[in-house]
């Protein structure tokens, strides 16, 4: 214990130390000498007292809280041809900055708005307002001008797994690839990606594709379903606008498939690896000094397969529950376990938020003075001074670990409502909830633990 402390304390030493931050959007988040197991006791506790809360709380308080009201229902005019082609023009543009631009990844914009605009803030901003992603992909209205019909169907009994496999091969590039920030490299991934995806949907028809094959308009489907608003287009072209607590989509949208629960899965595992990864008890079971880390060359295929091996364990942790609560069958019409995998969204999107704050506060700088920078404008000052005083950096840990506590706790309401929507009784929800509920309190003090603990990479 004594060269574990000796270890965190110069870790903390040495992080104090000032320095450019990486472009790449997996920097750990704030490491604190502070009590940090007081937060990690109080935040699992708090989720557990939710969970015992709901196991008490009236059937029909379950309901009237996600239930939402309708703001609007009529026509509205479609803008989504025109925002997704300004969407294409501007990736168009960042290719072109990628391949031809400068080779320093804090001063290129492709990698700037990759790593830290789209993946980082975006998924955020979709949990807040809707599907932004829907309206500025760069596909969209290329495919709607030329019909988005295909050659053939894409089957159905594939459901998400062509858009879980993509995804898994993004994170494997984010997480273990060796260089995802340089600007060359990543301008012909994306580009390989575009004309990857424009061949699919013209083989399978656009609808298709983006539905279950196109990885980011799926993912970030799945996380705008936290929207307090959700807007939704008929086939006659009516729009209707309902509005209601954060995460009443998840409950009255669509149901999925089982596939559909393992790309969540994968979402929340391929972000929670990428914290473990860098822990010193991971660097101590590949076999790495994590004082003296070797860089990712030496550990790419430790961890190819501890992401692989971390989205395994979450789904058989997670089925695990499912089988447990007896929940084998399609309740309601659709699998249990494709509903109640829906209930983790808050949670893959609070650890998100958490995990990479401290890249957005930083890198977020860098990504507007690159742009002031290309338009001829003075640019700002870009500054880490709030990594520097105690106060500044609890306050970035509150609201991390707060992030992370309101995100169970809402998952907790969710998979009870959605229990109770099928039982309709509240026993029966509570014990036959049980098992996903004990997972997610777990899984707060794993989130917990991963924020706080000192890292070696």
């Amino acid at each position: 214990m004594g060269a574990f402390l000796r270890g965190c304390v110069l870790f903390v030493l040495l992080a104090g130390v000032p320095g450019r931050a990486l472009a790449h959007a997996s920097d750990s988040g704030i490491k604190l000498l502070l009590p940090t197991g007081y937060y990690l006791v109080g935040g699992t506790l708090a989720v557990a007292a939710t969970v015992l809360i709901a196991a008490v709380m009236p059937a029909r308080w379950a309901g009237a809280l996600f239930r939402p009201r309708i703001l609007w229902r009529g026509p509205l005019p479609r803008v989504e041809i025109l925002t997704s082609l300004a969407g294409a023009a501007i990736l168009a543009l960042l290719l072109w900055i990628g391949f031809t631009g400068t080779p320093d990844p804090l001063e290129n914009l492709l990698p700037l708005t990759v790593w830290t605009l789209w993946w980082v803030a975006l998924p955020v901003l979709c949990a807040v307002v809707g599907n932004l992603w829907a309206l500025v992909n760069p596909w969209a209205g290329v495919f709607a001008l030329a019909g988005g019909g295909g050659v053939v169907r894409l089957p159905e009994r594939v459901g998400y797994m062509p858009a879980t496999l993509l995804f898994l091969g993004f994170a494997w590039f984010e997480l273990v690839s060796l260089s995802p920030e340089d600007p060359g490299g990543l301008a012909r991934v994306v580009a390989a990606y575009v004309l990857f995806t424009f061949l699919a949907g013209a083989l399978f028809g656009w609808r298709d594709w983006v539905a279950r094959g196109e990885c980011f308009g799926v993912f970030f489907r799945f996380i705008a379903r936290l929207a307090p608003i959700q807007v939704a287009r008929d086939g006659g072209g009516d729009v209707t606008i309902r509005a209601g607590f954060p995460g009443f989509g998840v409950l009255h949208g669509p149901a999925i498939s089982v596939s559909g629960a393992l790309f969540i899965l994968l979402a929340l595992a391929t972000v929670s690896f990428d914290g473990l990864s860098k822990t010193f008890p991971w660097l101590g079971l590949i076999g790495v000094n994590p004082l003296e880390f070797p860089g990712r060359s030496g550990v790419v295929a430790a961890n190819s397969i501890g992401l692989v091996g971390a989205w395994a364990a979450l789904a058989a942790a997670f089925f695990a529950c499912i089988l447990a609560g007896r929940w084998l069958g399609r309740e309601g019409g659709a699998p249990m376990a494709g509903r109640l995998a829906l209930t983790i969204l808050p949670i893959s999107l609070a650890y998100h938020a958490a995990h990479y704050l401290t890249a957005l506060m930083v890198n977020g700088q860098y990504a507007v003075a690159a742009g002031q920078r290309m338009l001829g404008l003075p640019e700002m000052h870009v500054t880490t001074s709030f990594l520097n005083t105690v106060a500044d950096v609890e306050r970035i840990w509150q609201a991390q670990s707060g992030a992370i506590v309101a995100g169970h706790v809402l998952a907790v309401l969710l998979a009870h409502a959605a229990i109770l929507a099928v039982t309709g009784d509240r026993g029966d929800a509570a014990r036959r909830g049980a098992p996903l509920a004990a997972l997610m309190v777990g899984y707060t003090a794993f989130g917990l633990w991963l924020l706080a603990a000192p890292t070696g990479a």
